[in-house]
C-alpha cells in the first residue's frame, strides 16, 4: 500500500505491546476457531480431535479447512474419556482449557498421553504456551476488539491467506461506549457474522492497532480481582473445584444445580449466555457434559466492572438460591 499523507486523522492509539509471546512464534488470525483450523494445516494434520462439549464453529473452522474432526468425551474433571479404539497417535490432539482454569496437572497430563497437542486457551488468555504444544488464544473474549486471535508454538509454519477487514462491522464497540453493551448486541452479533463467513484469515489492521494499544498486566490484574471476589461469595454454592494457577480467566463458572439462576440474573440485566444448548439433546455427550449445558452459568468479570459490581452480582445469585432453598 502507497503511503498516504493528509486527510483525516485515525484513531490515536498508544503502542505497549511488541511481543505477545516473548520466546514463542506465534501468528495473529481472526478468531480462535480459525488458529485451530490454521495449526492443523500448518502442521500437516488431516484429523483433529475436539471435546464434544466445545463451542461448534470449532467444528465448523476444521471442515472449512478440509480437515476431519474427531470428538471426545471429558469426565467430571475435564479430562478426557478414551473412545473405543483409543486415539490416533498421528492426529492434532485439542485439550480445551475451561473457563480459564486449567490447572498445570491438567496440561501435563494431556501432554504425556497425547504426542501433538493443542491447547485451547480462547477462555484463558493468559495461561503461557507450554514448549511442544500449540496454543490458541482468542481477543475478543478478553478484550474490546471487533476480530482477534493468536496460535502459538515453537515453530510455525506461515501459510499464504489473506487478512481479515473489521473496520466495517466495527461500530459495535463505539455504540457499546455510548449506549451499553446491550445496546450493542445486534451490531456485535452482525460483526459475528462477519467473521464467521470471512473464512481463514490473519488479524485485521484494526484489531492488530487496537490490541497493540492494550494494557494486558492491568487486565489481568482486574479481571483476577473481580474473579476473586465472586469466589469468595460464591465458591460455597459452586459445584466446581476451582485452582486458580494461570492467570485470569474469561469469566467465573457458577455450577448450581437449580433451575432458573441465569434467568433470574438476566432479569437483573446481568446478561449471562447459555453456552452450547445443542449438548442436551446429543445422543453422543454424556450426563456430566448435559449437566453443563444445563446448570453452568458464565458470570462476567470483565476489567471494566468494579469490586462493587461483583458484591452486587453474587448477592443478586446468593438472594436467589436462598429464596429457592
Amino acid at each position: 500500500m502507497i503511503k498516504e499523507y493528509g486527510g483525516c486523522l485515525p484513531l490515536e492509539l498508544k503502542k505497549l505491546n511488541t511481543d505477545f509471546f516473548p520466546g514463542f512464534d506465534w501468528v495473529a488470525l481472526n478468531s480462535g476457531r480459525n488458529a485451530i483450523a490454521y495449526a492443523a494445516l500448518a502442521g500437516g494434520f488431516k484429523k483433529v480431535y475436539v471435546p464434544y462439549y466445545t463451542c461448534k464453529t470449532v467444528e465448523l473452522g476444521l471442515r472449512e479447512a478440509g480437515v476431519t474432526p474427531a470428538f471426545y468425551n471429558i469426565d467430571s474433571d475435564f479430562m478426557p474419556i478414551e473412545p473405543e479404539g483409543g486415539f490416533d497417535d498421528k492426529a492434532l490432539f485439542v485439550y480445551t482449557n475451561y473457563f480459564g482454569i486449567m490447572t498445570h496437572v491438567q496440561q501435563m497430563d494431556i501432554i504425556a498421553e497425547h504426542s501433538h497437542v493443542l491447547f485451547d486457551n480462547t477462555q484463558g488468555f493468559y495461561t503461557a504456551p507450554v514448549r511442544g504444544t500449540y496454543s490458541a488464544y482468542s481477543c475478543r473474549k478478553f478484550f474490546g476488539v471487533p476480530d482477534g486471535a493468536f496460535l502459538v508454538g515453537d515453530k510455525l509454519n506461515h501459510l499464504d491467506i489473506p487478512t481479515g477487514e473489521s473496520a466495517a462491522t466495527a461500530d459495535f464497540l463505539l455504540q457499546a461506549i455510548e449506549g451499553g453493551p446491550n445496546s450493542a448486541y445486534d451490531l456485535s452479533k452482525e460483526n459475528e457474522e462477519h467473521i464467521n463467513s470471512e473464512g481463514l484469515r490473519y488479524m485485521s489492521k484494526l484489531t492488530k492497532a487496537l490490541m497493540d494499544g492494550i494494557d494486558l498486566q492491568y487486565v489481568n490484574g482486574k479481571r483476577l480481582e473481580n474473579f476473586k471476589v465472586l469466589h469468595e461469595k460464591l465458591g460455597k454454592y459452586n459445584e466446581l473445584k476451582i485452582n486458580l494457577e494461570n492467570g485470569a480467566p474469561m469469566v467465573y463458572p457458577l455450577l448450581v444445580e437449580k433451575d432458573g439462576v441465569r434467568e433470574h440474573l438476566v432479569a437483573n440485566n446481568i446478561f449471562v449466555p447459555r453456552w452450547w444448548r445443542w449438548i442436551t439433546e446429543s445422543k453422543d455427550t454424556n450426563d456430566f457434559e448435559k449437566h453443563l449445558s444445563r446448570y453452568l452459568v458464565p458470570i462476567p468479570i470483565t476489567q471494566t466492572y468494579t469490586v462493587e459490581d461483583m458484591d452486587y452480582i453474587a448477592n443478586v445469585v446468593i438472594n436467589y438460591l436462598s429464596e429457592q432453598s
